[in-house]
């Protein structure tokens, strides 16, 4: 028997726009672990604001279901995370966040939602036991910008397909040089390319082209 925690500690400086629909978001999952009946959570949904109802559309017949999609378990919507707001001169808002049991799919989630204008947002966070045990120490983060969430896990090393080979199928042009394939729109520029691991590539075939493509490796 051990005790296993995931601790995470960051600050986040954010504008007053971001912070409300943060706190909305936070003061909305605490009123939902009380159990409130459906017509409660309706009326208490219509008092939030327009903009959290807008990142948050409803999904189904509630009115909550787009908000509780965020979650790993919609059963248990929390973040596992303590949040402290501090205004600060320049009219920006600090953000203190300290977890033990942290939840880094919903809080990740819940920062991709609500933060829009004060990127990038980094977060990282540990995990451990009280007792020794393979494989039960680590960590991870994320990274948020304009582009989504990025995902840095240590549990990637005992992934053997993330750090297997990938391979493109390229082709020559004597114009353009060379060009990738990518099975939307046939070959063009390398960071359009669907990208193979080795077992994949075994069992596709090579597209047509007038010069005969071939299998290239991505550089690591």
């Amino acid at each position: 028997m051990s005790n296993c925690y995931t601790h995470a500690c960051f600050v986040l400086q954010i504008t007053a726009a971001e912070s409300g629909l943060l706190r909305e978001a936070i003061a909305l999952a605490q009123y939902i672990e009380d159990q409130p009946d459906a017509e409660a959570i309706i009326q208490h949904w219509l008092g939030l604001s327009e903009a959290f109802r807008t990142i948050f559309p409803p999904t189904g017949e509630e009115v909550i279901l787009g908000f509780l999609a965020i979650f790993p378990d919609c059963d248990f919507p929390t973040f596992g995370t303590d949040f402290a707001f501090e205004e600060q001169n320049d009219g920006m808002i600090r953000v203190f966040a300290t977890a033990d049991q942290f939840e880094p799919d919903a809080v990740a989630a819940l920062l991709h939602r609500t933060i829009t204008q004060s990127l990038p947002v980094a977060v990282t966070w540990s995990y451990d036991s009280d007792r020794h045990q393979p494989d039960a120490f680590g960590g991870g983060g994320f990274m948020i910008d304009g582009a989504g969430i990025h995902w840095i896990e240590t549990s990637k090393v005992h992934d053997t397909v993330h750090f297997a080979p990938k391979l493109v199928i390229a082709t020559r042009d004597p114009e353009e040089g060379l060009l990738f394939w990518n099975s939307r729109t046939g070959f063009g520029a390398l960071d359009t390319a669907d990208v193979f691991t080795e077992n994949q590539a075994l069992s596709t075939d090579l597209p047509i082209a007038d010069d005969q493509p071939e299998w290239l490796a991505l550089p690591a």
